[in-house]
């Protein structure tokens, strides 16, 4: 019983989304902007599930969208894959929480303090003006 408890102890120190440490499963995965899923959800062909969480789902993507075309969340991404720095995580949560401020961004997603604050704001600018006039 004890070795289990170590081994679940040892499992969460490992894991730590503040050093991008999401686990193995993780390691290789994509990561979708809010306003992606939507899309994806909403041009589902007519046999769409209609189930509770399907309908929750598609709910909370219609809450939480930030970008309301396709052009405009592919335009954020683009703009955020110009810096190396950012992962595929960091890019994602940038896009989907749209922070104000590199200060805000770094205390929300605490990896990126390895980005210097001029060039995080000129991206969070960047965003911020493509989410204003957006069409």
């Amino acid at each position: 019983m004890a070795t289990k408890s170590f081994r679940n102890r040892h499992q969460t120190e490992e894991e730590d989304a503040s050093a991008l440490k999401l686990g193995p499963e993780f390691n290789n995965a994509g990561c979708l902007l809010i306003s992606e899923v939507k899309y994806l959800l909403e041009n589902r062909d007519k046999d769409a599930p209609d189930t509770k969480v399907y309908n929750k789902t598609l709910e909370y993507v219609k809450t939480f969208t930030k970008f309301n075309t396709t052009d405009s969340a592919s335009a954020v991404r683009d703009t955020l894959r110009r810096e190396p720095a950012l992962t595929q995580f960091e890019t994602a949560q940038i896009a989907n929480l749209c922070p104000a401020t590199a200060d805000e961004a770094k205390s929300v997603i605490p990896s990126l303090v390895k980005i210097d604050d001029d060039r995080l704001e000129a991206l969070l600018r960047d965003i911020q003006t493509m989410r204003k006039y957006q069409s």
